[in-house]
């Protein structure tokens, strides 16, 4: 007991003697106009030691010698002091404006953001890492408000994306069911360091340093016709003065399938059998049929009745499911010095999916250089090559495991394969036999450059020329053997395919920049005379009837049979001459002017060219002497833009040479003699001309508490008008068709970005970002009378007052019960089947009278929130987002909710639903076989959805081991990209609901680990 006495008595003098060696220090926390910050927070550098100041600043706290002070506050930059003794330490802190002062990139030069006056939302280097996506528009997916990005592809390397930037307003029924229910030809124009491209899917993310949306017309009027559907600019890596900068970063996975709709099992299949035998009899109006009625052998052979004895139940989709695989390596190097900088990296992807034989490989190389030769003259290179093999493995793998009747079994005795999984079964092969036996290989290779010259003749005065080459080359080879599904172990359908494109565009810029600053006054002129050029050439060739699987796509002239020899070719140019002017009074009162004259020689002769000017405004309130009195405001900006673009058709469908007439062969007879003979595909149109986007918007940039609470609210109204549509004639006139320009639409909008510091006490630090978007779009005028369209089994309608791709169908009520039967009757109809409402209540159902808008394609409001916190040298991340209120006809129901051609033997398996049974009286699901001519409209969902796109955890190393290590960073992160999803769909994935199964692939959430390392 003495000895712990005497340890005790030891230990209370140590921390005595410790406390008696530490000083009280004290000191006043102000700002660069000396007035003081109450609420600032210190803390001793490596502990949890620490005070806040008062209401005047003032602070007091312990500490020894030595200590590292570091004093901390939103709005400010942090600030760590070293104490040296004497008691007192006072400092002064920084105002932190790295985001009113950044620099945001607005076509043709660059702005600080304190200084816009159009709509632009922005993605820097840091959120781009922190999503640690394989592609740049993932990345941007949910990050940017009134940006609507569509998946509509699940394979790796895909780059199916629809992209809607404050919503779509060309009319185009030219779709395809990869669209997904979207309208194509819409998506923004993507710069890729002053490269205009048609998508960025080929760039790693980890070479962007920024990307920047410009919105609204204002923003976008610099670029004219080709901005109508506003536009992302990317900026890859540059050099920057100082040491070789070296940076490494890794991220390796494991990828799985997940939101995976159920299926009937082997037991669960036979009733679901016996339950479309029953539904075929209810069609033909005999009620009285019931389960214990069917003869299972009218439907299943000996050995299917067998496999059902022996309890064969086999798991289709979890025998073709693999985990995926997924790694990224990206080395970057940068330097320089006053005269030269430079850039330089590679990167290495590898992206494998859940179905064998889906695999995505890409190499990436950059450069650049940026020297001044002389004091007035300054070269620049910039050369970007991307090098990628897709493979898409077999499109018809995916959906054969749903249709497959699971009382098959997928190997023989022996343990080899069957093709067949049942004698009897002759529609579906066994998919197993896909992966190596159908094969679609895409190789991509594609240069991005320019060689920029400036000139600086006097000061204020830059002028710049500027050649930038966009080549890409693409080889599509396929082959389909033996016993893959499409063939059927039929050799003489053996096939091979190999489709080559050659793409070449440049876009040759002269600008001239201007400024001038004197006293109150600042302005800049910018003028632009700009060239771009496209030509492309496409040539395809299939060949059928092969001997040997050996030669894949290798050897077409092993084939006997010649299907297809053929080859297009496209060119078109844009001319344009651009003029900008921004002027700011006392850097309070901004004004933008922008007029851009473009010439395109798709449209037709005598409408080529339009003029497309805009005006911006904006006002620094913030800055005012009125606003100096109050801290609790710390930034408020009005905009006000108005402005106009064009379309030159491309959005419509339109193509080089498709306002003009051609001739199409066909055959007829001639009495008994055969004859060719050729036609008129369309109509010209002399008078096809530009079609014309006007667009109000009112912005407010807002900050509050030292910009703690920040962030913008947007207002539009944007309308289309001469919009260009291919209108199809009557047959009587012997001509399909003609491109005119038809009507109107207008999309109105909201947009809201936030960003809270929720807390900052110096150790910990929680940030959030949230960004909302609401857009309404109606067609205002149509040339003529509706038109109705159907893409992927939905029914589409374009109609004055409604959206552009309004969903246009009969109206589900419900399914017809058996005490309904004499109603039911009435129509046509027995219970079991799909009703639908009787709208003008006549008794009868008609498609003028009982029709009408039940859904769009596009979402209603879409949203994104993206929250961090730091703790010491941990973060932890993570990004959530959300699609409301589009409708589309679900592909997976619509496959997987009836009997193949009406023959119960040839039965798919089917969707596990609680269905309408005579003894299982329900509204869910309509009667298997018997659902009736309505069916369909039970199979519009809405796919509305609110995903979590990933979660991130991280550790940075602490400076001292750093400096130990002599490197400057480095950083270890685990991440779960789509770990959960929530929505009321019920089919595969909701974004891509509406595309057709074949080639589809499925949803799957990825488990990753990852390094950053910078030296």
């Amino acid at each position: 007991m003495k000895k712990l006495r005497l340890l005790v008595i030891a230990i209370l003098l140590c921390f005595s003697s410790i406390s008696w060696a530490q000083d009280t220090v004290s000191g006043v926390v102000k700002d660069p106009n000396e007035v003081p910050i109450p609420g600032a927070n210190i803390i001793i550098k490596g502990t949890r030691s620490g005070g806040s100041t008062d209401f005047d600043g003032n602070y007091s706290i312990n500490a020894n010698v030595g200590d590292v002070l570091v004093f901390s506050y939103v709005g400010y930059q942090t600030l760590e002091v070293a104490y040296k003794g004497g008691g007192t330490l006072d400092v002064v802190m920084q105002e932190d404006l790295a985001k009113l002062d950044e620099v945001v990139v607005v076509g043709y030069g660059t702005t600080k953001r304190s200084d816009l006056t159009g709509s632009v939302a922005s993605m820097d280097a840091k959120q781009l890492e922190q999503t640690n996506k394989v592609d740049a528009v993932s990345a941007l997916q949910g990050q940017a408000a009134g940006v609507v990005i569509q998946r509509t592809d699940n394979k790796p390397g895909s780059g199916g994306f629809n992209i809607r930037i404050r919503g779509a307003s060309t009319i185009n029924n030219n779709q395809t069911a990869d669209q997904g229910g979207f309208t194509p030809g819409q998506n923004p124009l993507f710069i890729v360091d002053g490269i205009f491209v048609d998508d960025i899917s080929f760039l790693n993310p980890a070479d962007i340093e920024r990307m920047d949306v410009l919105k609204d017309a204002s923003a976008t009027a610099i670029y004219g016709s080709r901005g109508s559907n506003g536009v992302v600019i990317v900026e890859t890596k540059r050099g920057k003065k100082g040491k070789l900068r070296v940076n490494y970063s890794n991220y390796v996975g494991f990828k799985e399938a997940y939101n995976l709709p159920s299926i009937q099992d082997g037991s669960g299949y036979v009733e679901y059998l016996k339950d479309v035998v029953v539904g075929n009899q209810f069609a033909s109006g005999n009620l009285n049929y019931r389960r214990d009625d069917v003869v299972l052998s009218d439907y299943l052979d000996g050995q299917e009745l067998q496999n059902v004895a022996d309890g064969v139940s086999t798991d289709w989709v979890d025998l073709m499911l693999v985990k995926g695989f997924q790694t990224n390596h990206s080395l970057n190097l940068s330097g320089g010095n006053d005269n030269t900088k430079y850039s330089t990296g590679m990167a290495y992807t590898e992206d494998n999916g859940t179905l064998e034989g889906e695999d995505y490989t890409r190499f990436n190389i950059r450069g650049s250089v940026s020297s001044d030769l002389t004091d007035w003259l300054n070269l620049s290179v910039n050369n970007y090559v991307t090098h990628a093999i897709q493979n898409t493995g077999s499109w018809e793998g995916f959906r054969s495991a749903y249709r497959l009747k699971p009382i098959g079994r997928p190997y023989n005795d022996d343990g080899t394969l069957r093709f067949f999984p049942t004698d009897k079964e002759t529609q579906i092969t066994n998919p197993l036999f896909e992966a190596d036996n159908e094969f679609k290989e895409t190789k991509f290779l594609q240069y991005i450059g320019d060689i920029a010259l400036q000139i600086q003749p006097a000061k204020g005065l830059m002028l710049t020329t500027k050649f930038s080459p966009n080549l890409k080359y693409t080889r599509y080879g396929e082959y389909r053997g033996l016993y893959s599904k499409s063939v059927t172990g039929n050799p003489s359908n053996r096939r091979a395919q190999v489709n080559n494109f050659n793409y070449f565009s440049y876009s040759w810029d002269n600008i001239i920049n201007y400024k001038f600053t004197k006293d109150v006054h600042n302005l800049e002129f910018t003028g632009v005379i700009s060239r771009f050029m496209e030509r492309s050439e496409g040539y395809y060739n299939q060949v059928r009837n092969f001997t040997t699987d050996e030669f894949k796509f290798y050897n077409l002239g092993a084939g006997l049979d010649i299907r297809e020899v053929n080859s297009s070719f496209s060119k078109q140019q844009l001319e344009s001459y651009t003029a900008r002017v921004n002027y700011a009074l006392m850097n309070k009162y901004l004004f933008t002017f922008t007029g851009r004259y473009d010439g395109a020689s798709i449209l037709a002769k005598g409408n080529k060219w339009a003029f497309f000017p805009s005006a911006a405004f904006a006002w620094k309130v913030i800055d005012e002497d009125f606003m100096k009195s109050q801290d609790f405001i710390s930034n408020a900006k009005i905009r006000l833009s108005y402005g106009k673009t064009g379309n030159n058709g491309q959005g419509g469908g339109l193509g080089p040479l498709q306002s003009q007439s051609f001739l199409g062969s066909s055959a007829t007879n001639w009495g008994d003699t055969p004859m060719s003979t050729l036609y008129i595909t369309n109509l010209t149109n002399p008078d096809l001309k530009w079609e014309k986007t006007s667009e109000v918007n009112v912005g407010l940039d807002y900050g509050f508490l030292n910009n703690r609470i920040n962030g913008s609210i947007d207002v539009y109204n944007r309308q289309n008008t001469d919009i260009i549509f291919y209108k199809s004639l009557p047959n009587v006139t012997g001509f399909p068709g003609i491109y005119d320009n038809i009507g109107a639409s207008t999309n109105k909008g909201v947009e809201v970005a936030l960003n809270t510091v929720n807390v900052d006490n110096g150790s910990f630090k929680w940030t959030t970002n949230f960004n909302f978007a609401s857009n309404k779009n109606t067609i205002d005028e149509l040339n003529g009378s509706d038109i109705y369209y159907n893409i992927s089994g939905t029914n589409y309608i374009h109609r004055v007052g409604e959206p552009v791709g309004a969903i246009y169908d009969y109206v589900f009520d419900g399914v017809w019960q058996l005490d309904e039967a004499t109603e039911a009757d009435g129509y046509g109809q027995t219970p079991g089947q799909v009703r639908v409402k009787d709208l003008n209540g006549d008794g009868q159902i008609t498609p003028d009278a009982d029709r009408k808008v039940i859904g769009q394609a596009a979402p209603k409001w879409t949203g994104g929130v993206t929250s961090t916190m730091n703790y010491k040298n941990f973060d932890f991340t993570f990004f959530i987002s959300t699609s409301q209120g589009n409708t589309v006809s679900s592909n997976f129901h619509n496959n997987l909710s009836f009997p193949y051609d009406g023959d119960p033997s040839r039965l798919f398996n089917g969707y596990k639903i609680g269905y309408w049974t005579p003894e299982n009286a329900t509204n869910e699901w309509y009667q298997p076989g018997n659902g009736g001519q309505y069916q369909h409209t039970m199979k519009y969902k809405d796919v509305s959805f609110t995903k979590v796109g990933f979660v991130t955890l991280g550790y940075s190393l602490p400076s001292s081991l750093l400096d130990k290590l002599k490197i400057e960073g480095l950083r270890i992160y685990t991440t779960v990209q789509n770990p959960f999803i929530f929505t009321k769909y019920d089919g595969w994935d909701p974004e891509s609901a509406g595309r057709n199964s074949w080639g589809a692939s499925y949803l799957s959430r990825t488990y990753m680990a990852g390094i950053s390392l910078n030296f």
